[in-house]
């Protein structure tokens, strides 16, 4: 459901029929246009010829209740994978893809080995939540956080990333609020900078995976154009501009970046960062493997010691790879 294509339908209507419709596809939930009663038939019937409300998406379920990936299929035939968390205080996070594939080539991360098809438009993004919602709807239960961390990297497809954060918060579609929408970049210094320049108070991860340039270039080839320095300089701008916190995402692999001295090195290339680290123990299969119980703690302790806020990513979903950088997509 394009929002151009809204737009333009609704061009000899008057102009609070696009909220309306809105209204009615992405806080109502409806799946059939015949349902929303409050507008007049002839467009009822022309929105019914142009734009679906049926999302093509199945789960993949592991047995567990805490978290559920699903399977989207777009009108193209390429299907996404999106999951959705279970938190045991009550909030439901779903994190959503914004490009089918990823360009930036992490070696660590599944989603990279697949390659790259095609950015995501902005409705296909929300087709993801509509999923998702509708299956919390039977438990009269409702998404809380949005997490931008599934395939793809967001400010790339920053347009469609926008415009699908703009109808998320908006209080009369999902009514999702700004501190509970998160957006994780592998770091892309001029879409930090507008994403700061917007005026909103969205948090921000960085993917950072290393101390310096070398080792991201090793394991971070696509994000390699990109100097460490300039990345941490537009993140600084970003916390400048909103005060909202980084979190700085670690992902530990054995022996590449997981000793002593790269800690060591992180803190002092962060410390003046309002924000804390994110440890991730490597999830997936292939040249990586995941460091030891001791190292990835021995990690933790001397970051701490240097005064930087840590936590560690408790892992949902890896038995069905649905973890961090476990998602795919495929052709149908």
């Amino acid at each position: 459901m394009s929002n151009n294509n809204i737009i333009e339908l609704l061009k000899n209507e008057p102009s609070y029929r696009y909220t309306q419709i809105l209204t009615e596809a992405y806080s109502k939930l409806i799946d059939d246009w015949e349902k929303a009663t409050n507008l007049p038939l002839k467009l009822r019937k022309k929105l019914k010829e142009n734009f679906s409300l049926q999302v093509n998406g199945k789960i993949i379920d592991s047995g567990r209740t805490d978290c559920l990936k699903a399977v989207i299929e777009f009108e193209d035939r390429i299907l996404v994978e999106s999951v959705l968390l279970r938190h045991k205080d009550g909030r439901n996070t779903v994190c959503v893809s914004s490009q089918a594939g990823c360009v930036m080539d992490c070696l660590f991360c599944t989603t990279a080995a697949t390659g790259f098809i095609r950015n995501l438009y902005s409705y296909e993004i929300l087709a993801q939540l509509v999923f998702f919602q509708r299956v919390l709807g039977k438990e009269n239960k409702r998404i809380t956080n949005v997490v931008f961390m599934g395939m793809g990297e967001p400010l790339i497809n920053y347009e469609n990333t926008m415009e699908a954060i703009r109808i998320l918060n908006n209080k009369h579609f999902f009514n999702i609020g700004q501190r509970k929408i998160s957006v994780s970049t592998s770091g892309i210094p001029t879409g930090i900078k507008n994403l700061a320049d917007e005026g909103l108070q969205l948090n921000l991860a960085l993917s950072i995976n290393a101390p310096n340039d070398e080792i991201r270039k090793l394991i971070m080839p696509g994000a390699s154009k990109y100097p460490l320095n300039e990345i941490l300089d537009s993140v600084r701008y970003y916390f400048e501009k909103t005060g909202r916190r980084i979190m700085f995402e670690y992902v530990l692999l054995k022996d590449i970046n997981d000793k002593e001295e790269h800690a060591i090195e992180l803190s002092g290339k962060i410390k003046d960062i309002e924000g804390f680290v994110n440890i991730i123990p490597f999830n997936g299969k292939g040249i990586y493997t995941k460091p030891s119980f001791d190292t990835i703690n021995s990690f933790k302790s001397v970051l701490m010691k240097q005064k930087i806020n840590v936590t560690q990513r408790y892992e949902f979903g890896s038995d069905i790879s649905a973890a961090c950088g476990q998602l795919v997509f495929r052709f149908n």
